[in-house]
């Protein structure tokens, strides 16, 4: 079974909310009421995060079992939940002598619960299953769905368009660019959050390699503003500098749109180079 995890689930994982600042109740009174969600996912201590989240999508699944956006969501957890569970129970590790049974047969129960999704979800309609699936076996009717889809504006959520667009990225890249140029035009503040800088780093590098240096340069900026490390672009100054190029200027333009961005009304920067 492949329980490799889809990049674009990734980038939109909600965060844990805890404490007062939550209306959710705590993972001790989901327990009291059924202990059955929890007794088989016991950490001693570890990936807590990881393990309220499955938690709290078995809670979710008993109330609504047929919601295939909470079964997606809840799979990106349990594949999480496994990642962290295998690496603390030190499952590759074949001669470490204590090695913990209770960590072991937590993960079992996740490699169990990833296989039960993906088997209910095979037939799924909903757009990420669809790419998830075709992601995981290829079936080109699934691919032609989302296109079609994509191409009646079904789509039209930053989530959904960056899921596209890591499609158009093996197919066209031209395609691929416009479509996160959607993506970042449809933002909200939720999707804002979650926003990774690899995006903008990916911009930059599709521009550079059709050599327009000055559209990549600007994205490179937007990048190391949201986070990127600023070393990745070096040798974009030295092809700016062989063009004489304002790169006071390119530095204005990233800051405006790198500030539409943050304002949720992204600006594309390509016609004032």
């Amino acid at each position: 079974m492949n329980t490799k995890l889809i990049t674009l689930s990734a980038l939109f994982i909600t965060p844990l909310l805890s404490g007062c600042l939550s209306d959710e109740r705590t993972i001790y009174a989901i327990c009291d009421d059924n202990p059955q969600i929890c007794n088989d996912v016991e950490t001693k201590g570890w990936c807590k995060t990881e393990r309220a989240l499955v938690i709290r999508h078995r809670e979710r699944e008993i109330l609504a079992p047929n919601d295939h956006e909470n079964l997606f969501s809840g799979l990106n957890e349990w594949q999480e939940f496994s990642q962290c569970i295998e690496i603390a129970a030190n499952i590759k590790r074949r001669q470490v002598k204590d090695r913990d049974a209770i960590k072991e047969s937590t993960f079992l129960v996740t490699l169990q619960e990833i296989a039960r999704i993906e088997k209910e979800t095979r037939h799924s309609e909903l757009p990420e299953f669809l790419y998830y699936h075709w992601a995981q076996d290829g079936d080109q009717r699934k691919i032609d769905k989302l296109i079609a889809l994509d191409a009646r504006g079904k789509l039209n959520t930053t989530k959904r368009q960056l899921m596209m667009a890591s499609f158009y990225g093996k197919t066209n890249k031209n395609k691929a660019v416009s479509t996160q140029y959607k993506a970042l035009s449809l933002l909200s503040s939720p999707d804002l959050d979650k926003l990774p800088p690899s995006l903008f780093a990916s911009l930059a590098t599709h521009f550079y390699q059709n050599k327009n240096y000055k559209l990549s340069f600007v994205w490179a900026q937007v990048a190391v503003k949201s986070g990127m490390k600023a070393n990745k672009f070096n040798s974009l100054q030295q092809k700016l500098e062989t063009q004489q190029a304002d790169i006071n200027k390119l530095n204005a333009l990233a800051v405006a749109t790198y500030d539409s961005i943050q304002a949720l009304n992204f600006i594309e920067p390509d016609a004032k180079i």
